[in-house]
């Protein structure tokens, strides 16, 4: 029997357009417009900054059929902008997304998924309170050396990953929880002893993007919880 053609809104839990969850996203909206879905992305940073109008939202989130979230991990859980933006959804919308579904796919720059599932956990709590249906989450590590690279782009790898999006989007659309073996494939397999150099390089890139933006070496390893308090 022909699955009936779904409504999915993505939201970009991203502050960067188009970085690596907004590349997630994309190529889920393809995924999904391939299978005779309609599918569409908006940038919650929008919102937060104010160049689009919240009050709006409404009329977009209340067609759709599933609402599904693809956000970095930021200081071990969701971005700021995400949980003002959930928190706003809570309020206004009460009552009028119940029995609407509900997915997170989250994403992080060092390799072990175990630091998503507090996110992930968050997320499911989010659309238990609000009496949506909660389809999972899934999680991705290394989210930082794609780097708003397209997965058409990326090989070996990129095939991967949009694999796993494909076998996701099959439970999604059907309204089944999204299987565990989308996660296995997902997950990137990287041998214990590389961590260390790994965490190394990343942390490196990180710092040069920070004295990019005008961050001094003081103020990263500044520790104001120390100072005292005039």
């Amino acid at each position: 029997m022909m699955n009936k053609k779904k409504r999915l809104l993505l939201l970009n839990g991203s502050p960067r357009k188009a970085k690596t969850s907004y590349v997630f996203a994309r190529t889920m909206k393809e995924l999904a417009e391939k299978k005779g879905h309609k599918a569409e992305i908006i940038h919650i940073i929008e919102y937060f900054d104010e160049e689009k109008h919240f009050e709006a939202l409404k009329q977009v989130i209340l067609p759709q059929d599933i609402l599904g979230l693809v956000t970095p991990l930021y200081v071990d859980t969701l971005p700021y902008p995400v949980i003002w933006f959930l928190e706003r959804i809570a309020c206004d919308l009460t009552g009028e997304l119940k029995g609407k579904e509900f997915f997170a796919v989250a994403q992080c720059g060092f390799p072990d998924t175990d630091l998503l599932h507090p996110l992930l956990e968050s997320c499911g709590y989010f659309a238990k309170a609000l009496e949506m249906k909660w389809l999972g989450g899934l999680g991705y590590g290394g989210g930082a050396l794609i780097d708003g690279t397209p997965l058409e782009k990326l090989g070996r790898k990129g095939k991967k990953i949009t694999s796993a999006f494909a076998f996701a989007l099959d439970d999604i659309v059907e309204g089944k929880s999204i299987s565990p073996r989308v996660q296995d494939q997902l997950t990137v397999k990287i041998p214990k002893i590389l961590y260390r150099a790994l965490a190394a390089f990343l942390n490196y890139r990180k710092k040069r993007e920070a004295y990019s933006h005008g961050v001094s070496v003081a103020d990263l390893t500044r520790k104001t919880y120390l100072e005292n308090k005039v």
